[in-house]
């Protein structure tokens, strides 16, 4: 369903006054704060601020960035028309956008979401003349906004170093990253590793020049590297060139590495709704369970049957709430569904090794009973189909320690159904197996002292006379 942004609006630009000429706000919407205003002023860019365009195009810019009332502000700038300060070229004019930062989590915490609505509604468009009062806008937010751009975001630059400014952004440094080009579409797919919440927190502007008055957390952009790391000279501001120097070293975050996964196949449909989740805790040490959480559960059908199963017992026991809590049902859930499938077509020679462990897990309260008990049913009936008189023995093991849940989750009633399996097994069986029937039974008394199953079957293992055990 599509959204809908209650926006201000605010125009930037170069002016030209009977009192004189400079870089002002043109034009605002009347709910605009000074504080706000100010915020604005500072970074929007002027003259000669945009790096280029791609392939020939005009220049453009964008930048996202929290303002002190709490709202926040996208912006988008171009060139329209010539300079009227007198310092030659083009002017820049730069179109902002601001809303509730409690209405980011409807446009999946995704600035571009925003941008991309704006162009679609004609509103980057330059209005050179715009009334000095603008009304509040109502921005519709579409499912097709919300998508990212496309397959060729987050190809600018190499692994280690879109890593390397993730980390670096996740724990709240400041960079300044030189790019050929494709500033914009890039910034988009560094923001969308970042988790959702935090994205709000943030400012960035893409295709840029940089400049000390508006500084933002990530800057990616084009220009002359001797004279940016001059203006940086002194402060905590780090410059990245990955086309300068070698690689760093690989990051060992597990948040990273799901990220780069995504990134490394340029699958951005699939990132996106997984990094934009309402996550309530975003520390360093949240967000490495978060990582785990999800490079566990797209591991899983390369993970060992014996890992999956001491990996669902760790998160039946971990205390996962919120988001978290979530992540971990979906992953045992899908390390239920593919042991499942495993031990619907596996012999009892390759059950038997994560048997007891598969108990373990079962005895572990109710969520161990839920996770195991399908598994075990479908291991039990792929083993009686094939040797009743082991399923027999596997299902007995079960019963020693068996919480009283389990018989009241219909434990019981598979137990039957294999105690039935096994009888009508001895109808055809040879004879030199019934004295092995015969000690089975005998320990099935002792879990099942008054069982007509285990009547018939002793009838027919006995009886000898009138009934002919190879059926």
């Amino acid at each position: 369903m599509p959204t809908t942004l209650a926006c201000e609006q605010a125009v930037f630009t170069s002016i030209r006054t009977p009192t004189g000429e400079g870089y002002r706000i043109i034009a605002a919407s009347r709910g605009l704060k000074p504080e706000e205003k100010q915020t604005i002023t500072r970074y929007s860019p002027s003259h000669d601020a945009l790096c280029g365009g791609p392939q020939g195009e005009a220049p453009y810019g964008a930048a996202f960035y929290p303002l002190p009332s709490g709202r926040l502000c996208v912006a988008y700038s171009c060139l329209a028309g010539a300079e009227h300060t007198g310092r030659g070229g083009e002017r820049v004019y730069t179109y902002n956008l601001v809303f509730p930062a409690e209405d980011f989590p409807s446009c999946g915490y995704n600035p571009f979401a925003v941008l991309r609505a704006m162009s679609r509604a004609g509103l980057a468009e330059p209005q050179l003349h715009p009334p000095a009062t603008l009304p509040e806008v109502s921005l519709e937010i579409t499912e097709a906004d919300l998508s990212p751009a496309g397959a060729e975001l987050c190809r600018a630059f190499a692994a280690p170093w879109r890593d390397h400014c993730l980390e670096s952004l996740l724990n709240a440094r400041t960079l300044v990253v030189n790019l050929p080009d494709r500033w914009i579409e890039t910034m988009e797919a560094m923001l969308i590793g970042v988790p959702g919440p935090m994205r709000s927190r943030f400012s960035f502007g893409a295709g840029l020049k940089f400049s000390v008055g508006r500084c933002h957390n990530l800057a990616l952009l084009a220009d002359d590297p001797a004279a940016t790391r001059k203006k940086l000279l002194g402060r905590p501001i780090a410059y990245v060139d990955p086309g300068d120097g070698r690689a760093p070293n690989p990051s060992a975050s597990q948040w990273v590495s799901f990220v780069e996964r995504h990134w490394s196949r340029a699958d951005f449909t699939n990132l996106l709704p997984r990094t934009s989740l309402a996550f309530s805790d975003t520390t360093p040490q949240a967000l490495e369970r978060i990582g785990r959480l999800y490079n566990e559960t797209d591991a899983v059908s390369e993970t060992e049957t014996g890992e999956l199963i001491d990996l669902a017992a760790s998160h039946l026991v971990e205390p996962e709430d919120g988001v978290e809590a979530d992540l971990a049902a979906r992953l045992l859930l899908k390390a239920q569904t593919a042991i499942t499938e495993r031990f619907r077509r596996a012999t009892w020679g390759v059950l038997q090794g994560d048997w007891e462990a598969l108990g373990a897990a079962w005895r572990r309260g109710e969520e161990g009973r839920l996770f195991a008990q399908p598994i075990i049913e479908t291991g039990l009936r792929a083993v009686a189909a094939r040797d009743p008189m082991v399923a027999a023995e596997a299902a007995l093991g079960l019963t020693r320690n068996m919480p009283l849940a389990a018989a009241r989750a219909g434990f019981d009633d598979l137990l039957d159904e294999i105690l039935n399996t096994l009888a009508a097994w001895i109808e055809r069986a040879p004879d030199d197996r019934m004295a092995d029937v015969g000690r089975l039974v005998k320990r099935w008394r002792a879990a099942r002292p008054a069982c007509g199953i285990l009547d018939r079957i002793e009838h027919q293992c006995l009886a000898g006379a009138g009934i002919d055990s190879r059926g």
